[in-house]
């Protein structure tokens, strides 16, 4: 008897190609937070990737599972491989954060950060408005925190950008760095705190523009407030209008070719950037007369499926948004990465009541907020 002809041997084929390549992309993912990429790059990119190949990964599940294919296993095993950044990326379980005028428990302390840019100085048409600037300090002290960690901070003397006096008067007595520089400005990271410094500075080999840390005496205890600002990847206007071409049918393999590989240039050399002054931060932090407490937060320019963040989960530290966030919790706006890359995180025995990604737009980062008590 003759075979009959395999009259969908194609279609098999357009079928599985996608499948095997969402397969071997959540391998890949779960990859990208255990290989460092300076040593393997590759893997990294799929850690971006991760919630589409998840998701694309959970239909080709259920869909192999409706006809019965052992193939559903493989997909199953990709899927609980990557249980952990599924935590990591998306939460349900956290509660909206109480309203100031609540009021907080005995213990509690509410901590916010927050990327400014500058508090668009640079943006704005009439800088002596200072519209954006005035917007944010309304804001703070609308949310009332005990302490606020800010990144690309500036001020300047005159100019409507006096940003110390406000906030001393709002409360916040103590800062990192209080003097401006000889020529009469202050840009980088700054902490401020209704609590005492008793010490303060930056890392040693990273400025104050990538870490500044402070030690708060808070009644009997120390809590040392780490406020990062690693490197981003620096892409620019020739770089959105590439992405932005992508679509475009008009373009040659060569135009794809100069664009992806400068993207990929930028990308190498800030994971590099990233990772060294990390290592700077978890060498101080485990310094001999590092106090116990310790909080990690800012801007770290990378999402939750990375070697960098795996490497703060790995020296202990545990993310607020894992604990009691909700949602993707995005915290960017810009191009790339269009979802989280700012972070609360902690050790040393504080425990995270409230977490809160606010969805106001006066930067292209949003301010997180966490309420944390010291056990």
């Amino acid at each position: 008897m003759k075979k009959k002809p395999k009259t969908h041997g194609l279609l098999a084929y357009l079928v599985f190609l996608p499948a095997a390549l969402a397969g071997i992309g959540l391998v890949l993912s779960f990859l990208a937070c255990r290989i460092n990429p300076e040593i393997i790059f590759f893997p990294a990119l799929f850690g971006l990737a991760f919630p589409l190949l998840f998701l694309a990964g959970f239909l080709l599940f259920l869909f192999n599972l409706a006809l019965l294919r052992k193939r559903c296993l493989f997909f199953l095993a990709c899927l609980l491989l990557n249980y952990g950044n599924l935590q990591n990326t998306l939460q349900v379980k956290g509660s909206p954060e109480p309203s100031p005028e609540s009021g907080k428990f005995p213990g509690d302390i509410k901590l916010m950060t927050y990327n400014v840019r500058l508090f668009d100085f640079y943006r704005t048409a009439d800088p002596e408005e200072g519209k954006i600037k005035n917007e944010i300090l309304a804001f703070i002290q609308e949310q009332k925190p005990d302490i606020i960690c800010f990144q690309e901070y500036y001020e300047s003397k005159g100019k409507g950008f006096d940003i110390t006096s406000v906030l001393r008067e709002a409360g916040y007595r103590n800062s990192t760095n209080p003097e401006l520089s000889g020529r009469g400005f202050l840009y980088g990271n700054r902490i401020y705190s209704r609590f005492p410094i008793i010490q303060e500075g930056s890392v040693a080999d990273m400025s104050r523009f990538d870490a500044v840390y402070a030690d708060l005496q808070i009644g009997k205890d120390t809590l040392r407030v780490y406020n990062l600002h690693l490197a981003s990847n620096r892409f620019d206007k020739t770089d959105q209008e590439f992405v932005s071409s992508i679509s475009s049918p008009l373009a040659d393999a060569s135009h794809y070719k100069k664009g992806a590989t400068r993207m990929l240039k930028k990308m190498k050399a800030a994971v590099r950037q990233r990772n060294q002054q990390l290592q700077n931060v978890i060498l101080h932090a485990e310094s001999l007369d590092a106090p116990r407490r310790q909080i990690i937060c800012g801007d770290l320019n990378d999402q939750a499926v990375s070697y960098t963040y795996s490497y703060l989960e790995r020296k202990g530290f545990h993310d607020a948004f894992v604990e009691q966030g909700q949602g993707m919790g995005q915290s960017y706006k810009g191009l790339y990465p269009s979802y989280r890359i700012d972070y609360i995180l902690h050790r040393g025995g504080i425990h995270i009541k409230y977490f809160n990604t606010w969805k106001v737009d006066y930067s292209d980062h949003r301010p997180l907020s966490a309420i944390l008590n010291i056990r």
